[in-house]
């Protein structure tokens, strides 16, 4: 018997396990949003960061 029997994802998904980044990568991303994260502090106040 075929298994056709299919799961369903949402479009754009991937495993965490699939998705790796290099670490050059992951340092990148992470300074910036750091760097988002400052900027809306500094222009916005306290009020621009949900926590």
């Amino acid at each position: 018997m075929e298994n056709t029997h299919r799961t369903h994802r949402a479009s754009g998904s991937t495993a965490a396990s699939a998705r790796r980044r290099s670490p050059f990568a992951a340092a990148v991303r992470n300074v910036g949003i750091a760097l988002d994260t400052a900027a809306r502090v500094v222009l916005l106040g306290r009020d621009g960061v949900r926590l």
